[in-house]
């Protein structure tokens, strides 16, 4: 028990002055800019995209804040999106692969190949062998209709 508890002419009241000379400095992360270099970014990006890998022990592990390497991934999204656009290259769609034929559609090439292309509504079958050039005519016509 305070000795001073009984005492009433004990002053009790709080001093607010401020100590000349104490600080206290308090670092919680990292405390300086770095600078990165491109193929060290690309590095933790496909480190971080690998399977079952979680994006917040990778950016641990570099000394990096989960929120940059999410940016960064964002980022090279972006631009290998904007690289397929500015290219031409075609981006890809999915494709199934069945062994069964549709019953309406026979088969009439001899080596029993065809592919099937499903745009919009339509949908064209090509046996055969067949010229790149017109089979793109048609693509291109069936898009610019549906």
């Amino acid at each position: 028990m305070s000795p001073h508890r009984f005492k009433t002419n004990f002053n009790r009241s709080v001093k607010t002055e401020a100590s000349r000379g104490l600080r206290v400095e308090v670092i919680t992360g990292v405390e300086r800019r770095r600078d990165w270099t491109d193929e060290e970014k690309l590095s933790i990006i496909m480190e971080s995209c690998q399977d079952g890998v979680v994006i917040s022990d990778v950016a641990r592990r570099h000394g990096m804040k989960p929120q940059q390497l999410f940016t960064w991934r964002n980022e090279f999204r972006r631009q290998q999106a904007a690289r397929v656009q500015q290219n031409g290259t075609p981006a890809f769609a999915p494709v199934m692969i069945a062994d069964e034929r549709p019953a309406a559609a026979p088969v009439s090439s001899t080596d029993g190949a065809l592919i099937e292309i499903a745009i919009g509504g339509a949908t064209i079958r090509v046996s055969g062998g067949v010229d790149a050039k017109a089979l793109a005519a048609v693509l291109r016509a069936v898009k610019a209709a549906t």
